[in-house]
């Protein structure tokens, strides 16, 4: 098997294993929260609901259709709910979907194709667990191998050259916004810390901590480093999650920014190199004759040409990018079979080798 092909088969066990530590939501209890909503004045009917399979590995995620009486009209909407999972498989030690809610709706009308966030269950007392449910935005995601497999390999090379501008022209518009007068100057990671790049290692870190691996205190030198030597200063908002299967087209107009659940203060860099960091471990063998993506050098003289300011610290931040990835696939790892953890060894030493330099 290729190295490519061993990479997908980790991401396909990826998402098949946090898919599959959510608890089933019936079109009922989705029903009951929207008739709940004070501007839904009753004739609530869920219907055509489907998953979305291709991605979604940390939150739940239910698209359907619905009808109601707005009181004033009769409304047709297809949407999405996102929720927390229950399970003690989940990835992450901590959730908080009220603040990926906040984020959402802080960044409505700033240009961005982000799904506004229509009602919130913030404690899951109608949905049973903390929940929102938000617009859905048409189109498709690319793959994580973007460039091997998906809308973003089959469009030609001037397609895809504008859909990757789009895709960084997004990021350096969030990096560009004012976000503490968008009522989020506060919006660090919850975790310890006293800056917010701390608190985003920290906040990795409880996992780590919380999963208790054998790997464990390997761990502990590469959190350490990470907080001797986080920069500091240049603080912007960051998506938190850029990898490329989070932005959603048609054709090639970008339509949607997805899973913002790990958007935070930080600094630009965070999101670019886990962009190049994931370029580089899902592209195709070049033997191969699919495309390649840009190297980190092209990609972030681009980010600057589209309006970005120059990157800084980029060793340090693909050190942080390959620290949450592993934290991520390794919490998951603990729901996989022994013969697919083995198989998963050979990509994780290659984003250990990145955190220890």
């Amino acid at each position: 098997m290729s190295e490519a092909a061993r990479t997908q088969d980790v991401l396909d066990a990826v998402i098949a294993t946090g898919q599959s530590s959510r608890q089933s939501i019936d079109s009922a209890t989705i029903e009951r929260f929207i008739a709940a909503q004070p501007d839904v004045a009753g004739g609530v009917r869920v219907s055509n609901v489907r998953g979305n399979s291709k991605v979604g590995a940390s939150s739940g995620i239910i698209v359907f259709t619905a009808n109601w009486d707005s009181g004033t009209a009769l409304v047709e909407r297809d949407l999405v709910l996102r929720y927390s999972p229950a399970s003690e498989n989940r990835i992450f030690y901590r959730y908080d979907l009220a603040r990926q809610f906040r984020v959402q709706r802080a960044l409505q009308g700033s240009g961005l194709p982000v799904p506004d966030g229509l009602w919130l269950d913030a404690g899951g007392g109608h949905l049973g667990v903390p929940g929102f449910i938000m617009e859905m935005n048409p189109g498709e995601a690319p793959n994580p191998s973007a460039f091997a497999v998906g809308p973003m390999a089959e469009a030609s090379a001037p397609d895809r050259a504008r859909m990757v501008d789009q895709i960084l022209g997004s990021l350096v518009t969030v990096h560009k916004l004012d976000y503490a007068a968008r009522g989020l100057g506060d919006f660090a990671m919850d975790a310890a810390g006293t800056t917010p790049m701390e608190k985003c290692v920290n906040w990795y870190w409880d996992t780590w901590d919380w999963i208790q691996l054998p790997e464990h205190a390997r761990m502990i030198p590469v959190r350490r480093w990470l907080l001797e030597n986080a920069p500091v200063g240049g603080e912007t908002l960051t998506h938190g999650d850029s990898t490329l299967h989070n932005y959603m087209f048609v054709g090639n107009r970008l339509t949607s920014m997805l899973d913002w659940e790990m958007s935070c203060i930080g600094r630009p860099e965070s999101d670019l190199a886990l962009q190049t960091l994931g370029n580089e471990l899902f592209a195709a063998p070049v033997e191969s004759g699919l495309p390649q993506p840009p190297s980190q050098a092209q990609w972030l003289e681009r980010y600057e040409e589209l309006g970005g300011r120059k990157p800084d610290d980029l060793d340090y931040y693909r050190r942080l990018c390959a620290y949450m990835i592993v934290i991520a696939i390794c919490s998951l790892q603990r729901a996989m079979p022994e013969d697919v953890r083995a198989a998963q060894r050979g990509f994780i030493e290659r984003l250990w080798a990145v955190m220890e330099g």
